[in-house]
């Protein structure tokens, strides 16, 4: 999960519009709601073709959540960050039905960060065979919305004086609560303010299941190739240090390409970008400064060189 700035996306026409789809039905909801025993309302706007296409373009077709890739294989669930259908655990509440329409409450989840489903969740210090024998625990979103502090219950009440502990990372930079401890598979954890875990990562890793089988494999499997390349870059730029001419060159050439694959795993539209930044964003800086410091030496050494020779030269002129 990466923080995502809203701003860099035009709020959906749709939605935004005085009369757009959203108006016109939040203009029907609030009919609706005025009855106290109605039952869940029929929402749809936020279905519109110009809202999957804004969150495409915000998100690059990742799931907020996770960051996998899910738009080429799955259609996109439009996730509602406050549910707007009810809040598990609590009965009387009908759900943020005023916000079922609102861009800032839209967010795109592939199935398994949005659904509850039975899944696998792998814990530190397990390999790939002890994870094969775990039995299936309930996680995914749904309904589920935990605060810190008095709700929201209705258009009337301020719901952005909550305290939400799901992580919206469009309002929250996930960097500030989550953490990448180093371990045998790519685990996501809660950072630690002294002894206790962060309660925003606590609890976003839980309720997402942020660490289920499928999805910590496929994180592990593009760390292991990260560091592949990582591996190469650093051997290639040890050698070019001892090398000179046409070595040095391809050398550097094979650094620069190595350099380049690994900028590119860690672009923000790519999966799993935060983690292979977490990871590797630190050696990389490392290895850049070694590089920068070796060509300002190479140029030196061959402006030295030059010198001298026009120094020869215009000895043998004076001769």
């Amino acid at each position: 999960m990466r923080y995502v700035d809203r701003r860099g996306v035009a709020p959906p026409a749709s939605l935004t519009s005085s009369d757009g789809a959203g108006a016109k039905e939040l203009k029907r909801a609030r009919g609706h709601y005025r009855d106290k025993s109605a039952a869940g309302f029929p929402f749809a706007a936020y279905k519109g073709g110009d809202v999957a296409e804004a969150m495409r373009a915000l998100f690059g077709g990742k799931c907020a959540y996770c960051e996998s890739f899910h738009s080429a294989s799955s259609p996109t669930d439009v996730e509602h960050y406050r549910p707007k259908g009810g809040v598990e655990g609590e009965v009387a509440h009908r759900g943020y039905w005023w916000l079922a329409a609102d861009w800032s409450n839209l967010l795109p989840s592939c199935a398994l960060c949005n659904r509850r489903n039975g899944l696998r969740i792998v814990r530190p210090g397990m390999g790939r065979a002890e994870v094969s024998t775990l039995k299936p625990v309930t996680v995914g979103k749904g309904n589920l919305f935990p605060i810190r502090g008095r709700r929201a219950t209705g258009p009337r009440a301020n719901h952005e004086a909550e305290d939400p502990l799901l992580i919206d990372p469009t309002r929250r930079d996930p960097a500030r609560h989550l953490d990448w401890p180093q371990d045998k598979l790519s685990l996501v954890a809660p950072r630690f303010d002294g002894r206790e875990p962060d309660p925003y990562g606590r609890a976003t890793i839980d309720i997402l299941g942020l660490n289920r089988q499928d999805l910590v494999e496929e994180r592990t499997r593009l760390l292991t190739l990260a560091r592949v390349l990582l591996a190469n870059a650093e051997f290639a730029l040890t050698a070019a240090s001892a090398l000179s001419g046409a070595a040095l060159q391809q050398n550097l050439l094979r650094f620069e390409e190595n350099l380049a694959a690994l900028k590119g795993m860690c672009a923000p539209d790519q999966p799993y970008s935060a983690m292979l930044e977490a990871h590797l964003n630190q050696r990389l800086l490392d290895l850049l400064a070694q590089y920068r410091v070796l060509r300002a030496q190479r140029r030196a050494t061959a402006s030295a060189g030059l010198a001298g020779e026009q120094a020869l030269a215009e000895d043998a002129v004076d001769a």
